[in-house]
């Protein structure tokens, strides 16, 4: 037991956890993936940029589910532009959940750029088509 209980909990975490203990936990986790009822999307799969220092690092590409060739770009680097802000005395459960808000926003504001962009394409260059839907698990 140390004085900081951020520490305390963070090494109750590292302990070494016992072969029964893990295989629970594992199993949880399996009956909550089978249990979740899967979702739908119409965003592509996305191609992965390639790494710095090529010029096109940082470049999500989202082509399209039919292969005409094009593709919906999205630059990594450009969605953390936004600021975080943390009060100085904030601790870590307070640092998790601001970061952890500003993903979701970004995240949330990118699907729906990309839902758009894919959209605006089908419209275009497939009229009368609509966009393949795709599972998400």
């Amino acid at each position: 037991m140390s004085a900081d209980p951020d520490l305390d909990v963070l090494l109750d975490r590292l302990r070494p956890r016992s072969t029964r203990e893990a295989f629970a936990e594992i199993e949880a986790a399996r009956r909550a993936a089978e249990s979740r009822e899967p979702q739908r999307t119409i965003i592509p799969d996305p191609e992965l940029p390639p790494l710095w220092p090529h010029p096109d690092s940082g470049l999500v590409r989202f082509p399209c589910a039919l292969r005409c060739g094009w593709a919906h770009e999205e630059d990594v680097h450009e969605i953390d532009a936004e600021p975080v802000s943390v009060p100085l005395h904030a601790g870590a459960e307070e640092l998790n959940r601001v970061l952890t808000e500003q993903a979701e926003r970004r995240a949330a504001k990118m699907r729906a750029r990309v839902k758009r962009a894919v959209r605006e394409h089908f419209t275009q260059a497939h009229p009368g088509q609509e966009p393949p839907e795709r599972d998400l698990w």
